[in-house]
């Protein structure tokens, strides 16, 4: 079960994220005096990295709380969204793994970044997916 595992490191992040969110919104709706709606607003503006600039911090403690932010946020974010794309690619269809597997074994190849051990890997993973797609009787009903 190591989807559920991934879901379960990937709670204290989520969790993480949204406390960096709530405490933003009521942080700008104190500080800079907006509405919780325009501070959600440029929470979610900021942590999505658009910064359309309709709304900025004028104070001092203002943007030092945007830089606070900017830093801890957008990372957290990044980080939970990467982590949801690995996750995602766990779930994908055994055969799809394979060939992205051979994929990138196929740009190690050619960057040059492959030391000989891995090498013979991946010359017998290849061989033994080819013998594999032989056995499995593609054209039989």
């Amino acid at each position: 079960m190591p989807v559920v595992n991934e879901i379960k490191t990937l709670t204290i992040p989520i969790v993480i994220l949204a406390i960096i969110y709530v405490i933003s919104i009521l942080f700008f709706h104190l500080v800079e005096g907006w509405n919780f709606l325009d501070a959600a607003y440029y929470t979610s503006v900021t942590l999505a990295t658009v910064g359309y600039g309709d709304f900025t911090p004028k104070s001092d403690l203002g943007k030092l709380g945007a830089l606070v932010l900017i830093f801890t946020g957008v990372s957290t974010a990044l980080y939970v969204i990467t982590h949801l794309g690995l996750l995602r690619e766990k779930t994908i269809d055994p055969h799809i793994q394979r060939r992205l597997q051979v994929l990138r074994n196929l740009t190690a190849l050619q960057t040059g970044d492959v030391d000989s051990s891995q090498l013979k890997r991946i010359k017998d993973k290849i061989s033994k997916d080819k013998g594999d797609e032989r056995n499995q009787g593609f054209g039989r009903l």
